[in-house]
């Protein structure tokens, strides 16, 4: 085994600790959504969110983020053309899709997991350091609210010159439509 190998295990190891850690550490918060839900009585059909909480409760890692980046947050993003902008995302929020989504994010997505710049939580304060432009904040509604599907799958797809979002050409479609039903559950 050569050296570049070495480190690419010793790197992979590293993120995958990372997670495992940041799972530990927020385990307390893990169902506590669900608990104090319970707690009000509230029903699944009574809430547009609690239907999709239901679907990420069980097989996602659900995590509670202390700081948050910028809330709304200015982008220098260019718009996607179309017919991108007004595409919708066809797969609905299944526990597998949900669940292929997250495993994108915080581990499979190349040429680096999203959360490495956008936070294990989405909040946009990750660990990969970006002195110019912040990473989106996926848990700010206002920022998020007016950023349709077919933006986040172009910008997934192109990335974005004006910001160091890289490019991620080598995702199928449905790998992306999973990745954008991951990163709509942070506003929940």
């Amino acid at each position: 085994m050569n050296c570049d190998g070495v480190r690419k295990k010793l790197c992979v190891s590293a993120v995958f600790l990372l997670c495992l850690i940041t799972v530990i550490m927020f385990s307390k918060n893990l169902f506590a959504e669900n608990d104090s839900i319970e707690k009000e009585g509230k029903s699944a059909g009574s809430d547009k969110r609690l239907a999709l909480h239901e679907h990420r409760s069980k097989p996602l890692i659900v995590l509670e983020g202390r700081e948050k980046a910028n809330c709304p947050q200015p982008r220098p993003t260019l718009s996607a053309p179309e017919p991108y902008i007004s595409m919708k995302n066809p797969l609905q929020p299944t526990k597998r899709d949900l669940l292929a989504g997250q495993t994108l994010f915080l581990v499979d997505a190349k040429p680096t997991p999203c959360q490495a710049c956008h936070g294990v939580t989405g909040n946009g304060l990750g660990i990969t350091p970006t002195p110019q432009t912040t990473p989106r904040n996926f848990t700010c509604f206002e920022t998020m609210k007016d950023i349709t599907d077919g933006q986040l799958f172009w910008i997934i797809q192109n990335g974005s010159k004006d910001t160091k979002m890289p490019a991620y050409k080598n995702l199928e479609e449905d790998q992306i439509w999973q990745l954008i039903l991951y990163l709509r559950h942070f506003i929940e």
